[in-house]
Parts: structure tokens; C-alpha cells; sequence
């Protein structure tokens, strides 16, 4: 892959994981539990993390936290650090399950929807000093097993039909 082509398909993962966050943000769910989300722009972090590497997820990652927190005017507010938190979190759990577990995207995928939650509630409990939200990691946890299943089938015809 020439280094253009790579730039520009890096540049368009980047925007389409803006486009979903910023899709998914308007879709409302009907289970009423502070913090979750569906993870639709954590499709594009997988299938970053399987064509480029760690690397470029992390900066895929990142750049659609930044951007998408910008263009929706929260930067540097509480939603932003528990974007921020999470992804980091689940960016290192995913790329530590690829690379030393024999885990298929399956595994990986649900291993950083969990540590995303983990990650949300460690900001959570940082910015507000209450450590009641911890008691609601578990539901996270527990719902952030078949949205990470759900990511992970996503990603993999995604990625079966890129290459």
C-alpha cells in the first residue's frame, strides 16, 4: 500500500468514526443506564486496529474523541474526559488482547467494550469524588458483552469486504 493510499484511508476511518459518534449521540436507547452507549464508532477502531495496528487505532481513536467533542462544543467537558478515558482504556485492552491472547475479534472487541465502561467509571468517580458509580459497573460490564459482540461481527464483514 502506497504511503497516500494508507494516509487516505486512515483519514477516512477517522471520519466515519466521527460520523457515527456523532449519529450515535442522537439515537436514543431504551435502557436507562447512565453511561452506556452502542460503540458504533468502535467498529472503525477494530477494523483500524486489524488493517494498521495499535498505532494508528490509538490515533483513530483519539483524533474522533477530539474532533467529535469539538464539533459538538463539549471539549474539555465531563463527556469529553469519559470519552477520552474510555477509549484509552479500551484502545490498550484491545490491542493487549489481540496480541497476547489467542482471542478472535470476538474476544478482543468485547474485551474493550468492557474496559471502556471500566474506564468511564474511573473518570466518573475522578471528576465527581463518588464512588457510588462503581456499583453500576457491573451492568456495563454485563451489557457491554453483546454490543461487543455486535461490534466485532460489524467489523469483521467490514473487514472481509475491504480486503
Amino acid at each position: 500500500m502506497t504511503k497516500t493510499k494508507r494516509m487516505t484511508m486512515i483519514t477516512m476511518l477517522v471520519a466515519i468514526s466521527i460520523m457515527f459518534h456523532m449519529i450515535e449521540a442522537m439515537i436514543p436507547i431504551p435502557i436507562f443506564v447512565p453511561g452506556f452507549k452502542l460503540g458504533f464508532a468502535n467498529i472503525v477502531g477494530l477494523v483500524a486496529l486489524y488493517m494498521f495496528g495499535f498505532k494508528v487505532m490509538l490515533e483513530v481513536n483519539l483524533m474522533r474523541v477530539c474532533l467529535a467533542s469539538l464539533i459538538r462544543g463539549v471539549l474539555f467537558g465531563t463527556g469529553f474526559w469519559l470519552s477520552l478515558c474510555g477509549i484509552l482504556l479500551s484502545s490498550f485492552a484491545c490491542a493487549l488482547a489481540k496480541r497476547y491472547t489467542p482471542m478472535s475479534i470476538y474476544g478482543v472487541s468485547v474485551a474493550g467494550s468492557c474496559f471502556h465502561a471500566v474506564g468511564q467509571v474511573i473518570a466518573v468517580t475522578f471528576i465527581y469524588q463518588q464512588f457510588f458509580m462503581q456499583a453500576i459497573l457491573p451492568v456495563l460490564i454485563l451489557l457491554g458483552i453483546p454490543t461487543g459482540l455486535c461490534i466485532a461481527y460489524i467489523a469483521k464483514q467490514v473487514l472481509k469486504r475491504i480486503q
